[in-house]
């Protein structure tokens, strides 16, 4: 049967048939609806899983090697490769920062519902029907190749944090902090930190006022600045696209601090 030739209904009916959905009814509005049989589902997910996993793995192989032979090539000068591992480690971080709504998806007991929402009805009949390996198939979709690239990243990261440690070791005498001297930047920090979001649910009563007379007694800036900083709370809350969260400039401030205190805001 081609599919175009299938309504809705009739793939529903046939999806039910099978298994794929469940087929549930409301009493109140006496009608019919459907679930995913996550049972069902589980068997897409662990080889749409599988596959992830051998493209990501491969491809961070390949970028691990060109970055081994670069050291290797290298050798005799260690800022050029502090440099490379900076700057992979730096756009990493970056990548995996933008990603993280979905790998907390990804990571939460939802995942098999969530899963769901990236494919329509059609898209899963035809999974269990495919006349085309898997790997074809789960490459058309957007959600695929993303996870691939979050698994990439990830393995990348991995194996970055091993090796500064081993090229770049911190000398507690030596090493010298990097200054956040600006407040706008304080706050982002603190923001990305999560410590902003911690603060806001201690806080018994007007978070915006408190909290601001708190963070300048924190960051240690005059008490004039409070009101200066209830403008930047409120404007993250109520107004993020003009807020200090969306500054390209701090965004790659970010980066600097990331790779200087070997962070991982994952």
């Amino acid at each position: 049967m081609k599919k175009e030739s299938l309504s809705k209904k009739e793939l529903e009916r046939l999806c039910v048939n099978e298994g794929i959905l469940l087929e549930r009814n409301d009493p109140i509005n006496n009608s019919i609806f459907y679930l995913p049989n996550l049972e069902k589902i589980g068997i897409m997910i662990r080889e749409f899983d599988f596959l992830v996993e051998g493209a990501s793995r491969g491809k961070a192989i390949n970028e691990i090697s060109k970055i081994e032979r670069f050291l290797y090539k290298h050798d005799k000068d260690p800022n050029l490769q502090n440099e490379i591992l900076a700057t992979n480690y730096s756009s990493a971080s970056i990548f995996i920062e933008s990603k993280k709504d979905l790998i907390t998806d990804k990571n939460s007991e939802n995942w098999s519902y969530i899963f769901t929402k990236y494919f329509s009805i059609e898209d899963i009949y035809n999974y269990f029907h495919k006349g085309e390996g898997a790997s074809t198939f789960f490459r058309q979709f957007r959600i695929f190749n993303e996870m691939v690239e979050i698994n990439y990243y990830i393995k990348l990261m991995e194996y970055l944090q091993s090796q500064i440690e081993l090229f770049i070791p911190l000398d507690e005498e030596k090493e010298i902090p990097l200054k956040i001297d600006s407040l706008d930047f304080g706050i982002f920090l603190l923001k990305k930190l999560g410590l902003l979001d911690t603060l806001k649910e201690k806080m018994k009563e007007n978070y915006y006022v408190n909290g601001s007379k708190l963070l300048t007694t924190l960051l240690g800036r005059p008490t004039s600045n409070w009101k200066s900083i209830n403008d930047i709370l409120w404007d993250i809350d109520h107004n993020t696209e003009e807020s200090i969260v969306e500054d390209p400039a701090l965004q790659d401030k970010l980066r600097d601090v990331l790779f200087h205190y070997k962070m991982d805001l994952r």
